[in-house]
């Protein structure tokens, strides 16, 4: 919601989608109020789901495709005393299958498009060589959500080097630490188990603001890259 606000106030023509939107009321209210927002049923993990929406929107070339769809799972079915199969697929279909199929699906379409950019949401449990500090700040290990960002990272990170050369720009960014109902069911469960999460985080507004700030000015030959919301290289 937090992007679909940012980038309309910046003049940009959203089409957002969601799951349910009988059941996203204030997307729904947001876009009635803004003429330049529509709204496209989709779930991600549906790919039929996925292709009807890209024929609907033949002809319509699309500036910056963002991959912001994804679930943390419960902490507690990604733990070692569990690791659930079922919440594994989950997970990883969510955050690591959908956006790889999403981004070749309107592949076409961005490639149409003048700025012809591909945005993958990710997080720093993605980083290998920095996840020790996202754990050592009090986070849980969260396996599968980890697992299927890293997988997201070199999904995304091969397709850019395949597709680059139809000029488009495809990058993963990190948004940071986030008050969203993920962050807060995350902070709520470590609070239950004794381990609250003091780590500072920032509102959606503030995190949206740089994303879509750094989006605009990204250049060609940050193709591939993993990115922070303000722009900086994050290591793999």
């Amino acid at each position: 919601m937090a992007l679909a606000r940012e980038f309309t106030q910046r003049g940009w023509r959203v089409i957002a989608t969601c799951r349910e939107p009988d059941k996203a009321a204030e997307l729904v209210q947001f876009a009635h109020d803004h003429p330049s927002v529509s709204i496209e049923k989709l779930d991600v993990t549906d790919n039929a789901a996925i292709d009807a929406l890209v024929v609907k929107l033949k002809g319509q070339p699309i500036d910056v495709l963002f991959n912001s769809a994804g679930v943390s799972g419960t902490i507690d079915g990604q733990s070692l005393a569990k690791l659930a199969p079922d919440e594994f697929d989950r997970i990883l279909r969510v955050n690591s299958y959908a956006p790889l199929r999403i981004s070749t699906a309107f592949l076409d379409l961005v490639a149409a498009s003048k700025q012809r950019k591909i945005i993958g949401m990710t997080s720093g449990y993605g980083s290998v060589s920095s996840v020790r500090d996202v754990t050592a700040g009090g986070y849980p290990n969260a396996y599968f959500y980890a697992m299927s960002k890293a997988a997201l990272n070199m999904g995304l990170h091969m397709f850019a080097l395949e597709v680059a050369g139809r000029g488009v720009t495809t990058i993963v960014m990190s948004p940071g630490a986030v008050d969203t109902d993920m962050q807060r069911d995350m902070r709520t469960y470590m609070a239950g188990i004794g381990k609250p999460l003091t780590a500072p985080q920032i509102t959606p507004a503030e995190s949206a603001h740089a994303m879509v700030v750094t989006v605009e000015n990204l250049k060609p030959e940050q193709n591939g890259k993993f990115l922070s919301r303000s722009g900086a290289e994050v290591p793999w």
